[in-house]
């Protein structure tokens, strides 16, 4: 078992590491694309506002579209009806046992 839990570390370890070349590599070369016409520091804040566009244009909308419940399953947990509750419950406990993985034992 910790070995496994080793293991899934050192590969989260090394995703994020190449993650981390990637995006550097990236804002280097756009960095090297605008030194000639922004200057040095002109290239580094045009760089910086091109990697940060992405991400908060992306939470932006995230933060505005809010998920939407369905009618049926609010219908089937709402508190107006016993028989309602009662068989969404049951509906989604039926649901859960057969989505859930099995577990097997090493």
């Amino acid at each position: 078992m910790i070995a496994k839990v080793a293991a899934a570390f050192l590969g989260l370890l090394f995703l994020a590491s190449l993650i981390f070349i990637g995006v550097f590599c990236a804002a280097y070369a756009i960095d090297q694309a605008f030194v000639n016409v922004a200057g040095v520091a002109g290239a580094a804040a045009i760089t910086a506002i091109l990697l940060l566009a992405g991400p908060v244009i992306a939470l932006l909308i995230f933060a505005v579209r809010r998920p939407r419940e369905s009618p049926f399953i609010s219908l089937l947990t709402s508190g107006s009806s016993p028989l309602a509750a009662l068989l969404g419950a049951g509906a989604l406990g039926l649901a859960e046992v057969f989505l859930k993985k099995r577990r097997r034992r090493d």
